[in-house]
């Protein structure tokens, strides 16, 4: 006669909650029994905190790289285009320029003339870039317009003659000795023929604005001249064909590239910030890198707590597992049981290290105060970093969770050499001394 009480070994699912209970069980083993749930504790500790430090650090670096492009291009653009034809129309240029403008990711594209010349005030020569650009254009430049220290930005390009009204960085101005109002003499490589000889062409400007935007080279040479005037002195007229496009996302050009050579509809040459300041992008790109390879090492080394209270643990449930398997209980179904003693203690440990990282990045300002407040001195003076709002941070919400996916991957993996060699256990063997 057939018995109507099942085996609860035989009849419970895979993943069912005898599994569970058992495995959550094992966990909790007392100190008496080897010390597994210390042990377990302490391995959740390790994965919480990888993963807490790994967001953190990961969003702050991520935060960083985008102040240092901000700083390294943000008086300049992130594509430029000069058209192969030297003979092009006002009207192609406008329509080019609308064209440009229109394309998915790109914030503003506009005409520019870019000249290194020489410049004179106060009796004293120097070497200066002036910049051709349009009074609109330059004020979109957050970086310059923001940090005007003399003057203002209001007049630019305004004024005929010589009263015609400049922008200029900061060191440049105090090594001419000028301020707000005085004449700057831009010398123009064009030449013209006098009594006297063939004499370069130059004119006198006007001290309109003057700008610290904390980059020596922006500060110690940048001249900015409205548009139509730098075309005037330094091509007599005739547009240059070149473009400047500032995009929504610096990381964009490689993609907008294309795009943007298709727009033109005519032959160009393109370069990139990347190709113009190829030392910093490399520079950003291996620390990218880096930080990822640092990521897996720590997690990695965080795991090994996890694989060790799971040795243990099949160590000291060796007994147990041969009486599991003598009421019925399966290979795969010890597997499971200890997959899960691990799996709980990576979700767990995962799960905690997200939301105190999330929580650390969205509070970093006030993080950083008490800091400050604690030791008396600030962690990133704005004198020396540029960053006058703190601490950088950009969660990237794809990294969080590869960090989570992985940190969860690399603890199961740790869990799961343990849990064959349990499954494997012969309870003949196990209960043999017993």
């Amino acid at each position: 006669m057939k018995s109507t009480t099942e085996n609860p070994a035989k009849s419970s699912n895979a993943f069912g909650v005898i599994e569970r209970r058992i495995s959550t069980r094992y966990l909790r083993a007392k100190k008496s029994q080897g010390g597994v749930g210390l042990i377990a504790a302490i391995s959740f500790i390790c994965i919480a905190l990888a993963i807490w430090a790994m967001i953190v650090i990961m969003s702050i670096m991520n935060g960083f790289r985008d102040e240092v492009i901000r700083l390294t291009i943000g008086s300049e653009g992130h594509i430029y285009a000069e058209l192969a034809d030297p003979s092009v129309r006002a009207e192609d240029m406008r329509a080019i320029e609308e064209r440009l403008s229109k394309i998915d990711g790109v914030d503003e594209a506009f005409q520019y003339t870019q000249h290194f010349t020489g410049v004179q005030a106060n009796d004293v020569f120097s070497l200066g870039q002036v910049i051709g650009i349009r009074p609109e254009n330059l004020n979109n430049f957050d970086l310059i317009a923001n940090n005007i220290v003399q003057g203002s930005l209001e007049g630019f390009g305004e004024g005929g003659g010589s009263d015609h009204q400049v922008a200029l960085g900061s060191r440049l101005a105090a090594n001419l000795g000028l301020t707000i109002g005085d004449k700057l003499t831009i010398y123009s490589p064009r030449t013209k023929s006098t009594v006297m000889g063939t004499q370069p062409i130059r004119k006198n400007y006007t001290i309109g604005a003057i700008f610290s935007v904390g980059l020596l080279q922006t500060d110690l040479s940048y001249i900015y001249m409205e548009f139509e005037q730098a075309t005037l002195l330094f091509e007599g007229g005739k547009l240059t064909g070149q473009i400047q496009l500032r995009l929504d996302t610096p990381d964009d050009v490689d993609r907008l590239e294309p795009e943007v050579y298709d727009a033109i509809g005519a032959p160009a040459f393109l370069q990139t910030w990347r190709d113009k300041n190829a030392a910093t992008a490399t520079a950003l790109r291996t620390e990218q890198i880096a930080m990822r390879f640092i990521f897996m090492v720590v997690v990695i080394i965080a795991a090994f707590p996890v694989l060790a209270s799971m040795i243990m643990l099949v160590k000291n449930k060796s007994k147990d597992i041969a009486i599991l398997r003598t009421i019925g209980a399966t290979q795969g179904s010890i597997l499971r049981i200890f997959l899960m003693s691990g799996a709980m203690i990576g979700i767990l440990g995962t799960l905690i290290g997200l939301v105190i990282g999330i929580l650390f990045c969205l509070n970093i300002g006030f993080i950083q105060s008490v800091i400050e407040a604690i030791t008396g001195q600030p962690l990133f003076p704005p004198e020396i970093y540029q960053l006058s709002s703190g601490i950088p941070v950009k969660i990237v919400w794809s990294e969080v969770f590869g960090v989570a996916f992985w940190g969860f991957m690399i603890s199961a993996l740790a869990t799961l050499l343990p849990a064959l060699s349990a499954s494997k256990i012969d309870p003949v063997d196990a209960l043999r001394y017993e």
